[in-house]
C-alpha cells in the first residue's frame, strides 16, 4: 500500500488541529468586523466585556466549527486506507474551504444585515423571504460593502492556501486501523461537546440565549453569537418549548388568558365608524422629535408628530416582535412574536381569528393594501387568514411606472391609491396599509432626492418620504365624508437603525408609536399614563365599534384598562420579556434575569434583580409572564389560538 511522505506537519491528527484552529482565527476575525461595522449599536465596551465575547465567542465558534466540520471530520477519519490517495484528500480539501466559506460569507452578511433586525439571523428567514427575489439587493450590498466582500475573499483564500492535508505515513494495516478508528472517536466527542457547548450532561445544550451571560450590555451578545451557529441550531426548531409554570389551567387562566370578553362601547356613535390601520415600514419612536427627548436632531416625522398632537398616545409604547411579519401578526390578530416568527414558523397554518374575522360579524368591507410583488413575505396569504375579504398589491396597482425596482411601489403613489380605493369601499369599512419605502436600501424616487435633507443615518431620507406621502394621504382622506367617522391607527412594524444611546438596549430597541387618531371623537387626545403594544390595536377597536362576545387576544383593550394593568411582551434572542408598571422583567425560559425601573432607568444600566425592596413585585411580574408565556407557547404548539380550535379543544372529552 502507499503512503504518503512521513512529514509531522502532515500527521493526520496535528493537520486536523491546524486546519480547525484556522477556523478559530477566522472566526475572530469576522466577529471583529461584524463589531467594527456596527460599533455604534454597542456603545463603549469594559474590558470584562471584551473578555467575555472572547471567551464566550471561541465556545460559540467551536460549536459552528463542530456542526460546519463534522461531516469533514467522519470522512477524514473513516478508517478506509483507500481514501488515502490524491483524488480523496482532494475532495476533503474543497468540501473544507467551501463549507467554511459559507459559515464565514453568513457571519459577514450578517453584519450588514443586523443593523435592521437587531440579532443574529436565524433559520426562519429562509421562510420569511421565501420566494421573494433578492439579488438585485443582495448585488447592491456586494458593491456598497465591498471591504467585507474583500475580507472574504481574503480570508477564503487564506482557507484554500493554508490548508494541511492529511497523510498517513507508511505503517503495518493493524496500526492504520488503530490510528484512524482513535482518531475518529476522538473527533466524534469533540464534535459533540462542540456542538453541546461541553460534555457535562448536566448542563443544557447551547443555545443563543446563553451569550448574554458573557456580557454586561445585552445589545453585546450578539458579538459573542455567530451566525452559521444561529441559523443551525434554530434550523430542526419544530415545537414550541413546553413549560409546566402552573399546576392547572384554572391556576394558568386565573392568572392569565388570551380568550376574553369584549364589552360594546357604550359611548360609541348609532353609526359604526370606519377603521383604518396604518403600519410604517421602520418608523421607530428614536426618529421621532415629539417622542424622542434624549437626542436631538432626530426628528424625521413632523408630519407624524403633529399628529400626535391631536391622537390618543401612551407613555410607553411597543413592538411586538422584530420584524415586518411579526407586525402582521401583533396588529391584526393581537399575537405576539415568542420563539419564533408565527407566519414563517410551525403555526403558520394555525386557525387564527383577525380584525376582518371579527369585523364581518358587524357587516364591515375589509381590505389590507401592501405594494410589494403579490406573494411578498407570505402576507397576503396571512391576511385572508385574518378574515380580509381583498389585498390590493403591485399587480392590483397596475402600474410600475411607480416601481423603485427593489420593493415594490413608492410610498406616496401608492398611499394615493390607497385613498382612492377606499371611496370605492362600502362602510363600514377597514382598511390596512403597510408601507415599504423606508425599508432598507432606503431609497427614494428621484423627484425628491434633493428635497429631503441626508441625515446621519441613511433611513432618516425614506422615513421623512414617508412621513410627507403620510401627510398628503390624510390630506387627500380629509375631502371625503367618510374621514371625520373614521378611526386611525398608525404603528410602527419595527424599529430599524439605532443612533441614540438611550434607545441602544432591549427596551428601546423595541419603542414603535401606537397612535389613535380620531377626526371628531375627543376621547382620542392626550398622551395617557401606562403601556401600549401592538396586540392591544385588535381589542381596543372591537370595543371602539361596538363588538361584544369573546375574542382570542394577547393584548388589551386600552379604552378600559386601567394604565397599571397594561402591559408589553416582546422575545429578544430567547429572552422573554414583560413591561408592566413602570417596569421592565426579562425570563430565560428557567429564572429573571433582568429586572429595571424603566422610568428612572430606561437605558437598563441597573439591575434590580436581588433587590429585596422590590422583590415581591418582581414575583409577581414574573408569575405574570410565566403566566401568558405558557399560554402562548401550549396554545400555538396546540391550534388554540382561535375561538373555533380552542372550542374543540374545551369540548373534547378528557381522557
Amino acid at each position: 500500500m502507499m503512503m504518503a511522505k512521513d512529514d509531522l506537519r502532515h500527521h493526520p491528527y496535528l493537520a486536523t488541529a491546524a486546519n480547525l484552529s484556522l477556523l478559530v482565527v477566522c472566526g475572530m476575525v469576522v466577529r471583529l468586523a461584524f463589531y467594527v461595522e456596527n460599533s455604534s449599536s454597542f456603545g463603549q465596551l469594559a474590558w470584562a466585556d471584551v473578555a467575555g465575547i472572547v471567551s464566550g465567542g471561541l465556545r460559540f465558534d467551536f460549536a459552528a466549527i463542530a456542526y460546519l466540520n463534522a461531516l469533514w471530520v467522519l470522512l477524514l477519519f473513516l478508517p478506509v486506507p483507500q481514501k488515502e490517495g490524491r483524488v480523496w484528500q482532494g475532495m476533503l480539501h474543497a468540501l473544507f474551504v467551501v463549507t467554511n466559506a459559507v459559515g464565514l460569507a453568513s457571519n459577514l452578511a450578517d453584519a450588514v444585515y443586523y443593523p435592521f433586525i437587531k440579532r443574529r439571523t436565524m433559520a426562519s428567514v429562509f421562510r420569511e423571504f421565501r420566494g421573494d427575489d433578492l439579488t438585485g439587493i443582495v448585488g447592491v450590498e456586494l458593491v456598497n460593502h465591498w471591504y467585507l466582500t474583500l475580507l472574504f475573499l481574503v480570508l477564503t483564500v487564506l482557507l484554500w492556501r493554508a490548508y494541511i492535508t492529511p497523510r498517513v505515513r507508511q505503517q503495518p494495516r493493524r496500526s492504520y486501523y488503530v490510528t484512524m478508528c482513535f482518531g475518529l472517536l476522538a473527533s466524534a466527542l469533540a464534535v459533540v461537546a462542540g456542538m453541546r457547548g461541553g460534555l457535562d450532561p448536566e448542563q443544557r445544550p447551547l443555545h443563543n440565549g446563553m451569550a448574554r451571560q458573557y456580557v454586561s450590555v445585552p445589545a453585546a451578545a450578539v458579538l459573542v453569537q455567530n451566525t452559521p451557529f444561529s441559523i443551525l441550531r434554530t434550523l430542526s426548531k419544530h415545537s414550541y418549548p413546553h413549560y409546566d409554570f402552573f399546576a392547572s389551567d384554572a391556576e394558568l387562566d386565573d392568572v392569565f388568558s388570551p380568550r376574553r370578553s369584549i364589552v360594546a362601547d357604550s359611548l360609541r356613535p348609532a353609526r359604526r365608524d370606519n377603521v383604518v390601520i396604518i403600519m410604517l415600514e421602520s418608523f421607530a419612536s428614536e426618529y421621532s422629535a415629539r417622542l424622542n427627548k434624549s437626542c436631538s436632531g432626530t426628528g424625521c416625522m413632523p408630519f407624524l408628530d403633529s399628529l400626535m398632537s391631536e391622537a390618543l398616545t401612551f407613555e410607553v409604547m411597543e413592538a411586538n416582535g422584530i420584524s415586518s411579519i411579526d407586525a402582521q401578526a401583533s396588529v391584526l390578530a393581537s399575537m405576539p412574536m415568542m420563539v419564533e416568527s408565527i407566519m414563517s414558523g410551525q403555526a403558520a397554518m394555525n386557525a387564527f381569528d383577525g380584525i376582518g374575522t371579527y369585523l364581518k360579524s358587524l357587516g364591515y368591507e375589509t381590505a389590507y393594501f401592501h405594494g410589494a410583488d403579490n406573494g411578498s413575505l407570505s402576507i397576503d396569504g396571512f391576511v385572508r387568514a385574518c378574515g380580509f375579504d381583498a389585498y390590493y398589491g403591485r399587480r392590483e396597482y397596475a402600474n410600475d411606472a411607480d416601481w423603485d425596482h427593489h420593493w415594490g411601489i413608492w410610498d406616496e403613489p401608492f398611499m394615493q391609491y390607497f385613498a382612492r380605493m377606499m371611496t370605492t369601499m362600502r362602510e363600514p369599512f377597514c382598511a390596512t396599509l403597510f408601507t415599504l419605502t423606508s425599508h432598507h436600501p432606503f431609497q427614494i424616487p428621484p423627484a425628491y432626492r434633493d428635497t429631503f435633507p441626508e441625515g446621519s443615518l441613511p433611513i432618516y431620507k425614506s422615513i421623512r418620504y414617508t412621513d410627507h406621502a403620510l401627510r398628503r394621504l390624510f390630506a387627500t382622506a380629509r375631502q371625503h365624508s367618510w374621514f371625520d367617522h373614521t378611526l386611525f391607527v398608525i404603528t410602527g412594524d419595527h424599529t430599524n437603525l439605532q443612533e441614540c444611546e438611550a434607545y441602544r438596549n432591549d427596551f428601546g430597541r423595541m419603542c414603535v408609536p401606537v397612535v389613535f387618531y380620531h377626526p371628531t371623537d375627543t376621547r382620542y387626545r392626550g398622551c395617557r399614563k401606562g403601556v401600549a403594544q401592538q396586540t392591544d390595536i385588535l381589542p381596543t377597536l372591537l370595543h371602539h365599534v361596538g363588538y361584544s362576545g369573546d375574542i382570542m387576544a394577547f393584548g388589551n383593550d386600552l379604552l378600559s384598562t386601567p394604565p397599571d394593568s397594561t402591559e408589553a411582551v416582546n422575545y429578544i434572542d430567547g429572552i422573554y420579556q414583560l413591561t408592566r408598571g413602570g417596569h421592565l422583567l426579562q425570563f430565560d425560559g428557567e429564572r429573571t434575569i433582568g429586572f429595571y425601573d424603566i422610568m428612572s432607568d430606561p437605558q437598563l444600566k441597573a439591575n434590580l434583580v436581588g433587590d429585596a425592596d422590590r422583590a415581591g413585585l418582581c414575583q409577581s411580574l414574573e408569575r405574570r409572564l410565566k403566566a401568558i408565556v405558557q399560554q402562548y407557547t401550549s396554545r400555538m404548539s396546540a391550534n388554540r389560538i382561535s375561538l373555533r380550535t380552542d372550542s374543540l379543544f374545551s369540548n373534547a372529552p378528557q381522557q
